[in-house]
């Protein structure tokens, strides 16, 4: 998970995206495939404008990918922006690579 051009300083609302996430992504057994996605979550945990920075090249993978950060979404798994970050807004930009999510 990266914040590019964004000074984050929550590293445990990092690791939670990146845990809710990986709850959720169920690739096929000994995928070797990728995607990166793009996302934005608001102060509330809800998100918007999710879109694809890469796609894997399988259909199947990538609604799996965008799957599991809806469904993190919907179950307000993401939780609230924390209150000392500034901004309304969280960029994220999420890489699925099955061989690190586990």
């Amino acid at each position: 998970v990266r914040t590019e051009g964004i000074d984050f300083p929550f590293p445990g609302y990092l690791q939670n995206i990146v845990r809710q996430i990986a709850k959720n992504f169920k690739p096929p057994a000994g995928s070797s495939r990728r995607a990166e996605v793009m996302f934005l979550i608001h102060r509330d945990g809800s998100i918007s404008s999710f879109q694809f920075r890469v796609r894997s090249g399988s259909y199947a993978f990538d609604l799996d990918a965008q799957g599991a950060v809806e469904s993190a979404a919907q179950a307000n798994a993401f939780g609230p922006l924390p209150r000392g970050f500034p901004d309304d807004v969280l960029p994220v930009i999420f890489s699925f690579d099955p061989r690190l999510i586990r």
